[in-house]
């Protein structure tokens, strides 16, 4: 009986070629995104590396950002009618009054 071999030789550089591409790929990707947001550290360093000739390339071409900072939105006045009109509603139906309000018939 024949065992096939665990290594073929047209695979294996394939593979290596194909994996290379990817890891390459996604270094580039993470450093531009990294460096548009201002974020520093040791993935962004290692992003560089692992993507190099590129990244040089990006070093010079994306610019520096800052961290996103999140405001809360403005009052809606819509989202408050709403609000006080559900408060309303629930009030009178502890209270037992009517869905249109108003006092009952005498």
């Amino acid at each position: 009986m024949r065992r096939l071999p665990l290594r073929s030789p047209i695979l294996s550089p394939f593979l290596e070629a194909l994996i290379g591409a990817i890891v390459w790929i996604v270094a580039n990707v993470v450093y531009v995104d990294l460096r548009r947001k201002g974020i520093h550290g040791f993935t962004r360093f290692a992003a560089f590396w692992a993507g190099t000739p590129t990244t040089w390339i990006s070093l010079f071409a994306v610019r520096e950002g800052q961290r996103p900072s999140f405001h809360p939105l403005p009052d809606d006045d819509d989202h408050t009618l709403l609000a006080e009109i559900r408060h309303d509603r629930e009030s009178r139906a502890l209270l037992g009054e009517g869905e249109l309000g108003g006092m009952p018939d005498a």
